[in-house]
């Protein structure tokens, strides 16, 4: 009776002492200074990207926030603020280019993981502040990137030197979107080619879900679908693209996912049932399922609705996780494997159960 009262659970919004509290703990990482003790600082020792995400993610999630609590704007400008000045140091950009995105110029050879994310974090900010000091940079980045895909082989631009994710250009495609959405500018329509491009270009024929990697050069697919990277594909096409979103979202499940008696599962490939220790992008791997296949799974369901499985993801984060609360701030670590990922886990779980649309009036 236990097991078929589980089984038909729908996820529901977190409720205000949850938020208070997780927002507590990302407030404090964004306000702390870096030094070697600090989250943020930590956490790049794992992987440098990890720090800009944190910030990124948290931006987002602020932003989802506000669209649904327009009392908690205020809060969200000041958070977003800080956000993207930490940002924009060295500390972060260096990782990913060779000049701050300050400069007069923006460097139209940097990283599009960085851009994108900073560019995105700048519309973010930009949505909730309608005389957003960031508007001018906001606009440099935009038409910098819009040229760039112009000029691309095959609409996917590096993440690092000769690599191109389309997870990152789906970032960036979604900042481009939400510029337009801010000013009204025609360069979204790069979106509509790109779109266009994936369909025919990018879809891999045995899942019928997007590559992970493409040659801009050549166009050749260079990496399978993966959940780690088709997941976070799916909520960032979300952002300008929702029907083909769904409609990636709905394969997903299909081709990738499992029910187990009160849980889904996803699979960070597919037909693949390895356990290994994986990979940067994976993590661990159990039986072929991953960490980031199953925590973005749960961001496509709370956006589109699918309130069961969104349910049955969040009942499987809860049992390999557990909360370390105190009065002001909730966090959680990972349960069975030592794995520090946090801040990101906590930015990255707060923007996928808050997951709600940008459009304003």
């Amino acid at each position: 009776m236990l097991i078929s009262y589980c089984g038909v659970q729908k996820y529901e919004y977190p409720t205000q002492k949850e938020l208070n509290k997780k927002i507590g703990y990302l407030n404090r990482i964004i306000k702390e200074p870096f030094g070697k003790q600090s989250d943020l600082t930590r956490i790049a020792y794992e992987n440098a990207e990890w720090s800009l995400f944190s910030l990124s993610f948290s931006t987002y999630a602020f932003t989802n926030i506000s669209f649904r609590d327009s009392t908690f704007k205020p809060i969200a400008i000041r958070n977003i603020d800080l956000a993207i000045q930490k940002a924009i140091t060295d500390t972060i950009y260096k990782n990913f280019s060779d000049t701050n995105p300050y400069y007069p110029e923006i460097d139209t050879a940097a990283s599009i993981l960085y851009l994108g994310h900073l560019n995105l974090m700048l519309g973010c900010h930009r949505l909730l502040d309608k005389n957003s000091k960031y508007a001018d940079l906001n606009d440099k980045i935009t038409e910098s990137l819009y040229q760039r895909y112009l000029k691309s082989n095959n609409f996917c631009l590096d993440s690092y030197f000769g690599m191109s994710w389309i997870p990152d250009n789906t970032v960036a495609l979604a900042s481009i979107k939400i510029h337009s959405q801010n000013t009204g500018s025609h360069y979204d329509t790069i979106c509509t080619e790109w779109i266009k491009k994936a369909k025919t270009s990018f879809i891999e024929n045995q899942t019928n879900l997007l590559c992970s990697r493409v040659n801009d050069k050549t166009g050749r697919k260079e990496e399978e679908a993966r959940g780690a990277m088709i997941g976070w594909s799916i909520f960032f096409i979300y952002r300008f693209d929702k029907e083909y979103a769904k409609e990636l979202y709905e394969i997903y499940k299909d081709k990738f996912s499992t029910n187990l008696i009160v849980v889904t599962l996803f699979k960070e490939r597919y037909h693949n049932s390895e356990t290994s220790n994986g990979d940067i992008d994976s993590g661990p791997l159990f039986l072929g399922y991953s960490i980031p296949a199953n925590a973005f799974a749960f961001a496509g369901a709370v956006a589109f609705k699918d309130l069961r499985t969104a349910k049955r993801l969040q009942r499987l984060i809860s049992i390999g996780s557990k909360k370390i609360e105190t009065e002001n701030e909730l966090k959680y670590e990972t349960r069975f494997i030592n794995l520090q990922i946090n801040p990101l886990a906590e930015a990255l779980l707060l923007y996928f159960e808050t997951m709600t649309d940008w459009k304003t009036n």
